[in-house]
């Protein structure tokens, strides 16, 4: 009696052949798709929490906190999704558990790596369309730019707080005669048309310290003094403290706003970078599951025959 082993042939792909990027390349798509999906359906279900007009609904922290996981939780999901897709499409080669795991790994980060460059992609797309289209209809209808209108309304509210008259003595009274402004407190006498003439002035001289770091120029102190004291019936000392005032209130406000928006974009960048790397695990570790999950396809098939 003598033994015979049959051995069916390896099942082997070609040299070159151990990374597939079309298998990357479509995790990537199913996982940008899935993640997008489950933003949006949270972002329509979040909005219903919200009341504008009765201002119910969760605190802003709290609903942003809660936003924040969901995005977490979504983009996980989406990964996953992408990652399990590659591990279950991938082919067999020779090799041992660990290069498999190795070459699923790999499939599941590029996956990943796709994901992440078509969201970038999109996000830049959508922001630059935005961006144009705004500006186009803005140019259409001749309106000035927000930052600009913004700029002009701050300078005027700053105007009027700096021309502000004291209860005691107000800064001008109407002319008997009704053509414009009566004398100020000083004695000198002011038309309308000076007044406006006077606050355009001001304005253009606080815009200018804006410009410089909210700090009003020595050249235009004097001047910005000078209205100040003329139309707010003050004197120059009153005024110079009036002015100082404003300009260390605005200060501290802006370096206020600064430290704000530096911690938020700090924040906002470890979460992001956190998640980011959370998603390449997860789709890492669901291409590798995926291959274990996987039946029915031996590296080698070997069939024993009695005779």
């Amino acid at each position: 009696m003598s033994d015979t082993i049959v051995i069916d042939e390896a099942l082997s792909e070609p040299a070159g052949a151990r990374f597939s990027w079309g298998l990357a390349i479509a995790g990537g798509v199913a996982a940008t798709a899935v993640t997008f999906f489950l933003l949006t359906l949270g972002a329509g279900f979040g909005l219903l929490l919200v009341n504008p007009v009765t201002n119910e609904g969760p605190s802003l922290p709290v609903f942003l906190t809660l936003g924040a996981i969901y995005f977490l939780t979504a983009q996980a999901f989406g990964f996953a999704v992408g990652g399990h897709l590659v591990g279950r499409l991938m082919g067999p080669v020779i090799e041992s558990d660990r290069e498999e795991n190795v070459r699923a790994g790999a499939h599941g980060l590029v996956a990943w790596a796709v994901a992440v460059l078509a969201t970038l992609t999109m996000v830049a797309l959508t922001s630059l369309s935005a961006g144009n289209t705004a500006a186009t209809t803005a140019a259409l209808y001749g309106a000035a730019s927000k930052d600009e209108a913004d700029r002009d309304g701050m300078n005027a509210y700053f105007v009027d707080k700096l021309f502000r008259p004291t209860a005691a003595a107000p800064a001008a009274t109407p002319a008997p005669d009704g053509t414009g402004l009566g004398p100020v407190p000083a004695g000198a006498p002011m038309s309308v048309a000076g007044a406006e003439a006077d606050r355009e002035e001001a304005g253009r001289i606080l815009g200018a310290g804006f410009m410089n770091g909210i700090a009003i120029p020595q050249d235009d102190r004097p001047r910005l003094i000078e209205l100040t004291a003329r139309h707010a019936g003050i004197t120059e000392g009153a005024a110079v403290t009036r002015i100082d005032t404003l300009q260390a209130e605005t200060q501290a406000k802006a370096k206020q706003a600064a430290d704000a928006a530096r911690k938020a974009a700090s924040y906002a960048s470890l979460w992001i970078a956190l998640s980011l790397l959370f998603g390449a695990i997860v789709a890492m570790m669901s291409a590798v599951y995926a291959r274990f999950e996987k039946d029915g396809f031996p590296i080698a098939r070997r069939t024993i025959v009695t005779a």
